[in-house]
């Protein structure tokens, strides 16, 4: 499992890395510089989709995934029925969110229009999920790493398009509309592969008599709930900051923490794929009443030293890369607000790992309790930053409060598995994450080298510190070799 583990890990990284930043980078970046601080209420609109997502999913993402591993006869059962149930919750997230928009925060005709198409391009984000997520169950991971990332390369077609060209009217809500295109032919796509893989009806078994399938409904509802309670906080605490910030500050101040926000979520594409291909196998690990530990020390410390090399790199680089970014919008006020949000890539790579742990243990309320605690606290440092210090408030409360949420989830684990850390473990972990400080240092601070050289250099020194630190061993990649 190991060895698979690695394969496709690295897949999903080279494939992600070829893709990904380009739409990230190229495209989002380019419509941020091009129609400047409106995209502040666009980044909030976005962000308003994400905190309601629990009745978009449902958790059924997550319980398929996990009951599909450990038991795939029973996809054509389970695929129609929650198949059915999806675009039910996708009706009533839809209306209830634009109603929450229009009458409690406030907003008007002119937002609406594009909060109502961000809404439908998140249910069908959440539909290639829920497809591919039968895909991963079935145990073919290297074809769900593939399709990992086609709904950003046909971004990149449809978007660059409206951007580049001058083929359509530039606006926020074309852009809005573009990715809808990429997004439902991806859809169709992994629907497509899905069913060449797999035999299965579409329609429910209770279209035909509501009353006689209603238990069935009712059992997956029950069942999936501890994994929605899950999205909801877990979404909750990660984009309450940018709703804040927005409705507390405005739009401009918004703008600035979407900037720093960006790299950060371009980080998080790295720990998302961790979880997404830890999920299966540590399912079929349990499943099989194998030991979990060597998959989770593994990928714990490949996260580990993934995260803190690339947060301390953008950490040092941050105005640098911020003028790259953006030339003529570059200041002072957003070197701060990306020297503090960076961070929290680690703690938040850190809680995919063992969060995705206690999910294939089933331990979702467990969890649950630590995410309202999240919640509450976030809130309380948002109410209380935001109006001293704006979008630097934000950013230390997100980074307070991600290092909490980490810290409880290794907690949780070292109860449940009963793990017990090594001194050699805590002296490596430690050791690199200091290596890698002073060596960025002393490499931006005290050398004369072009940024862009340091900023290699730096990403190199983390590969370095990798073998340095004994984080993976030799022997692990002569297997992989051999594979």
């Amino acid at each position: 499992m190991k060895r698979e583990f690695l394969l496709n890990i690295l897949l999903l990284v080279f494939i992600n890395l070829l893709i990904k930043p380009i739409f990230i980078f190229g495209i989002d970046l380019g419509v941020q510089n091009r129609v400047g601080e409106d995209y502040g209420t666009y980044f909030a609109l976005l962000n308003l989709a994400y905190l309601f997502q629990i009745l978009n999913d449902f958790g059924i993402q997550s319980f398929n995934n996990r009951h599909i591993s450990q038991h795939p006869q029973l996809l054509p059962k389970y695929f129609p029925n929650l198949l059915a149930i999806k675009w039910l919750l996708a009706t009533v997230y839809v209306t209830l969110t634009m109603i929450f928009a229009a009458f409690v925060l406030g907003y008007g005709a002119e937002a609406l229009p594009l909060l109502f198409i961000l809404l439908i391009n998140q249910v069908l984000v959440q539909l290639i999920l829920f497809l591919r997520s039968n895909i991963s169950g079935l145990g073919h991971y290297r074809l769900d790493s593939l399709l990992s990332s086609l709904d950003k390369l046909l971004m990149v077609v449809t978007c660059g398009v409206l951007i580049w060209t001058d083929w359509l009217p530039f606006s926020l809500l074309n852009f809005a509309l573009a990715q809808t295109l990429a997004l439902f032919v991806t859809a169709v796509v992994v629907f497509i592969l899905l069913r060449q893989h797999a035999v299965f009806p579409v329609k429910p078994s209770w279209a035909a008599n509501w009353r006689a399938g209603k238990p069935a409904v009712f059992s997956m509802f029950r069942q999936s709930l501890p994994y929605a309670l899950v999205v909801l906080l877990m979404f909750a605490y990660t984009r309450l900051d940018a709703v804040l910030l927005e409705r507390m500050a405005g739009p401009a101040h918004a703008d600035v923490y979407a900037s720093a926000f960006r790299l950060l979520e371009a980080c998080n594409m790295f720990g998302y794929l961790f979880a997404s291909l830890l999920l299966p196998m540590f399912s079929r690990l349990l499943k099989e009443k194998e030991t979990v530990r060597p998959l989770t020390s593994m990928s714990f410390k490949l996260i580990w030293a993934g995260s803190v090399t690339l947060a301390a790199a953008i950490f040092f680089a941050r105005e640098d890369l911020l003028r790259l970014m953006m030339p003529v919008r570059a200041n002072e006020y957003r070197f701060e607000v990306l020297g503090v949000l960076i961070w929290a890539f680690v703690p938040v790579s850190v809680t995919y790992i063992f969060s995705t742990l206690l999910t294939a243990r089933e331990r979702m309320m467990r969890m649950n309790r630590f995410f309202l605690v999240g919640i509450a606290l976030d809130l309380a440092l948002n109410l209380i930053l935001i109006p001293h210090w704006q979008a630097i408030g934000s950013a230390t409360a997100a980074l307070v409060t991600q290092i909490f949420i980490a810290g409880a989830m290794i907690w949780l684990c070292v109860r449940e598995f009963e793990f017990r850390p090594s001194r050699l473990g805590m002296i490596q972990t430690i050791g690199f994450f200091v290596f890698i400080l002073l060596f960025d240092w002393l490499l931006f601070e005290k050398t004369g080298f072009a940024w862009s050289i340091k900023f290699v250099a730096a990403l190199v020194a983390g590969l370095v510190g990798l073998f340095l630190f004994s984080m993976v061993g030799i022997k692990s990649l002569q297997t992989l070799g051999r594979s």
